[in-house]
Order: C-alpha cells, then structure tokens, then sequence
C-alpha cells in the first residue's frame, strides 16, 4: 500500500506530494514502483528540455529577423540622404583622400563576413546555454537576458561605424532590397555625372569574328539586258555531210517532131512505126562478118539480150557490106542500159502468219533452190533457232528447236547454203553455224561498232546485218571511225572479207537496209520508204527511191532472197512477202 505525506513541499510554485510504500509492500514491487517513477521523471525533463529550446530558437529567428529589416531601411534611407552630400564633398576634395574610396563590393563582402561571425558566435552560445539550460530554467532566462545585450550593443557599434564611415565622406550600402533603376538614374543625373559606377574605360580589343552566316534564298531574276551587238563572223566550217538524193521527177512534156532526115544507105533498124507508109521489105542480103566478142555473162545479160531485140539486129536489112561492118562497131561501143536491175517498187503483199514476239526473222536458205525449210530466231537476242519443215508447218507451229551455241543480237540473220550467219552477241565478231555438222566458225571485223547501243539499224537493234544476193554473201556494219555505213563482201569457203566499201551514208538516217542485184537498199527512219541506193560493184550512189510500207509499228527485219526474188518482212508482229518488181521485167 502507498501512503500520502501530508507536509508537501513547493519547489518553484509547484506542490509535490510525496507517496512513500508501506512495509506491506514486496521488493520487487519496490523495484517496479522507483523504475517506473524514475522514468516519468525523465520523461518530463526531457519535455520540458524540448519547449525551452522550441521557444529560444522562435525568439532567435524573429529577432535576426528585425535585425535584417532594420538593416535594410537604414541602409536605403541614409544612402538618399548622404549622395548628394557625398557628391558635393567629392567634387570640392577631389583626389585628397584617395585612402576611403572603398568599393561597394568589398564593404559588401566584408558585412557578410561580420554577419557569418555573429551566427557562429551565436550557434555557439546557444549551444552553451543549452546545456546550462539543463541543469536550471533560472541560468537560461539570465544567458537569454545577456544575449539580447550582446546583440543589442554589437547592433549599435555596427550602426555606428557606418555613420562615422558616412561621415567620411564615405559612401557604403549593403542592402538585399530592390531599388528601382530609374531612380538610381534620377539620382546619377542629380549628382551631374557622378555615380555609383566609375568614368569608361578605354574600348576593349576587338573581338574575334564571327562565323559566316547561312546563304541567303536566291532573288529574283532581273530583267532580260539589251541584246548585245553582233558579233564578227566567224570562220567558215567544214563541209556538212552529202545530202540525199532527192525524188526523181515527174515525166516532162514530149518535145516537138524532128526534121525529116536525107535518105542514106545505113542499116535501117526496125523499130515502132513513125508513119503509116512503110515500104515492103527488101530482099535478103548476104550475110555479114563474124561479130565482135560479147561481154561475159554477168548480172547484165538480161540488159544485152533486151537491147539487141530492141534495137533489131535480127532483123536488119543492110544493103552492102560496108552498112554492117559500122553497124556491129556502134553497137560494140554503145554503152549497156545500167537500171536493168534496179528495183521499181514491191508488188503482191501477203501475211503468212502472226507471231507474238516484235522482233524476230524467219529465213530459208538463199543459195538451195530445193530446200522449202524456214528458220525463225524470235525476239533480238537469244541462241535457239526453230526449223520449220515448210510454210504449212510454220502456219501450224510444228517446229524443232537447234542450240547455235552462241547468243545472237539483233534481227540481221541469214540462212545461206546449209549454214546460219548470226552476230554474237556482246562482241565485235559474226559466226556461221553449220546445220548438218554442228560446226561453229567465227569472223572478227575491225572497226565495227557492235555495243553501247550505237545500232547500225536502231529500229531492230541490230550491230551486223547480213544479206545475199546474185553476187553472193555480204555483211553491212556501221563504221567506228566516221559512223557510216560500210559493207564487207565475203567469201563463203574461206569464210573471209575479201573487199570494204564505206557507203558514206551515216548510221543515224537508216531505218533498215537490204542488198539486192548489188544494190544496196537503204530505209528512212521511219522504214517507210526507201531512200538511198548504192552500187556496190561500181561503188557509186544509184538514184533510186520507192515507197515500202504505211507508217506504224515496228519493221524488225527485212531482207531480200535471190531465190525466189521476194522481200522478206517481220512487221509489226506479222511475217510478210513481197514480190520484188525490177525495172527490167517491164
């Protein structure tokens, strides 16, 4: 049990009543009730410990608040007051006392330093007081007391220095306030130049310069000047290419009759009758002397044989020896008609078939008269060809596929005597492949284009055209030298050029080209008319021009086959024949 003392004791105001056990108590409920009051009373030491240092740190914060605020009104207010004392002093002194004229920064500075000292002495003593405090509430009221004293009179020393700074003719702020710019300006005019800052300094070096800027966008484009006076002539050039030959005229007018001629005892040659009196023919007369000896048989026979039959020969009359003997000698030195086999145009057009492919050439074989097969190459490039047995089975599509061993390029082909010509591809070289022996042969050409796309028939993308005629094989080229059109004539044994002849006819202006009767036949380049001829065997150009095909589509090839005296077409997908009509069959 626990009893009351009733004597209390007062200890600073305060009553404690005191409980003192009674002996019916047991020593560890002894031990229990001391531990628990000890504790209790710690606890509210400690409490009490805690508000006394609560309240001492709120009375600090608001007096170094005040502290500030005054410092700040006094700083501003006497710095109004003071410049425009301090300006007459230093216009009426200037240059006696250099030794006060102090930057603001540095008193600035040296303030701040003051302040971080009186914190730190402050921290330190409120350390110290917090320990007295423990001990006594009495001890911290009296250091509490003091250190408002200190602060008090380090406060006023504070504001002394400074007004005796002023006094000086010193000029020191140390504010944290703003201030207006333009009164600090008012206040710099009122001084009549002086101010806070300094006179310039002298101007700086010359910074380093800056990098380009970025281009500007483009203007717009002025006014077109005034065309300039003409300027000399210049030096003559060179002669332009030959041109074409132009078309051949219309038939002129027949001219008026000849004069009737005096009678004569030359041979009188049967001819068209000019009269309707002729007389009765004269009697046989004796035969004449062995002629001359002919010409040989060469492409012009038809000519000889036409201008003898023409001209009456067989059917003279002379009346003395001596009429015949000039008769044979003018014949003998009476040139040969020259356009016996020229072409005149292409008569009897037919369609055989429709293929799919654009390019392409179907051939037979220009020198065996009995070999009906066909050969089609499809498309301008590729190394299979198709033998058809005859025109029905190529109508029919019944064909057998040969490897040439070799890809071929353009539409240029030929089948000549059992063996297919072709240009190889990629190459400046032409190949005779054999049918029956599989055998492949190849002809390099110098100087031939046969790459970069410079065809020498650009409309059926062909390098190399081969051809064959009465005459034989032949191959036409485009030069790499001047760009004309060349054509090697070769031999078939040896499988050799044996002659050139450069056409002078440039590349640019053909179309397609074929040789026939050793013409060679030269398109547009719309391959709708044939415009430039050449002899081949007289090297000389041929006037002759005659219309092809309508304008359109694709002419791929187109070649011409002594055989059977055809044209051979691949127009516009469809495989044609023409009949080839000469001058000479009229």
């Amino acid at each position: 049990m626990l009893r009351s003392v009733g004597d209390p004791q007062k200890r600073g105001g305060e009553v404690v009543t005191m409980w003192i056990p009674t002996p019916s108590m047991t020593a560890p409920q002894r031990m229990v009730l001391y531990g628990t009051c000890a504790v209790a009373l710690m606890n509210s030491v400690g409490l009490l410990v805690l508000l006394v240092q609560q309240n001492q740190q709120r009375v600090l914060l608001e007096q170094t608040e005040a502290r500030l605020v005054e410092v700040e009104q006094s700083s501003v207010v006497e710095f109004l007051q003071e410049v425009p004392r301090g300006a007459a002093g230093l216009r009426v002194s200037a240059g006696q006392h250099p030794q006060y004229q102090y930057s603001r920064n540095k008193r600035s500075e040296e303030l701040e330093k003051e302040l971080t000292q009186e914190l730190l002495e402050v921290h330190r003593e409120e350390g110290s007081r917090l320990h007295e405090q423990e001990v006594s509430q009495e001890v911290g009221e009296e250091a509490e007391k003091k250190m408002r004293h200190e602060m008090k009179h380090k406060h006023q020393h504070s504001q002394r220095y400074y007004k005796t700074e002023v006094q000086d003719d010193m000029m020191t702020m140390m504010t944290y306030s703003m201030v207006p710019i333009k009164l600090l300006i008012d206040i710099c005019n009122s001084t009549k130049g002086v101010c806070i800052a300094g006179p310039p300094g002298p101007p700086g070096l010359p910074g380093a310069n800056g990098l380009p800027g970025h281009n500007g966008t483009d203007g717009i484009p002025g006014l077109n000047g005034l065309p300039g006076a003409d300027g000399k002539r210049g030096k003559k050039g060179p002669p332009g290419e030959k041109g074409e030959p132009g078309e051949m005229g219309e038939r002129g007018e027949p001219g008026p009759p000849g004069e009737m001629g005096q009678a004569s005892n030359e041979v009188i040659i049967e001819g068209k009758s000019t009269s309707s009196c002729t007389g009765p023919p004269g009697p046989p007369g004796p035969p004449g002397p062995p002629g001359p000896m002919g010409p040989p048989r060469t492409r012009h026979h038809r000519a000889h044989l036409q201008a003898a039959h023409t001209m009456g020969l067989l059917h003279s009359v002379p009346n003395d020896e001596t009429s015949l003997v000039k008769e044979a000698h003018k014949l003998q030195d009476k040139p040969v008609k020259k356009n016996e086999c020229l072409i005149k145009s292409l008569i009897n057009p037919r369609n055989v078939t429709k293929m799919e492919s654009t390019f392409g050439t179907w051939m037979k074989d220009t020198a065996r008269l009995t070999d009906e097969r066909i050969w089609v190459a499809e498309h301008f490039s590729g190394r299979m060809v198709k033998e058809y047995k005859s025109i029905a089975s190529f109508q029919n599509s019944s064909s057998e596929t040969v490897d040439i061993r070799k890809f071929y390029q353009g539409c240029g082909h030929t089948v000549h005597n059992g063996s297919f010509y072709y240009h190889i591809a990629g190459t400046p070289s032409i190949a005779r492949f054999d049918f029956q022996a599989k055998k492949l042969l190849t002809l390099p050409i110098d100087n031939a284009l046969y790459n970069n796309l410079a065809y020498l028939l650009h409309n059926s993308k062909t390098y190399f055209k081969l051809a064959a005629d009465e005459n034989g094989l032949w191959l036409i080229f485009a030069s790499s030298v001047d760009e004309s059109i060349m054509v090697a004539q070769l031999d078939q044994k040896t499988f050799s050029v044996t002659s050139y002849i450069n056409t002078t006819y440039p590349r640019t202006k053909a179309g397609n080209a074929f040789i026939a009767c050793g013409i060679l036949y030269v398109t547009d380049t719309k391959d709708t008319r044939v415009t430039f001829a050449f002899d081949l065997l007289k090297g000389k150009l041929v006037n002759v021009t005659f219309d092809l095909r309508s304008p359109g589509g694709v002419l791929a090839m187109l070649s011409y086959s002594p055989k059977d005296r055809h044209l051979y077409m691949w127009d516009q997908s469809y495989v044609r024949l023409y009949v080839v009509h000469f001058i000479s069959d009229e």
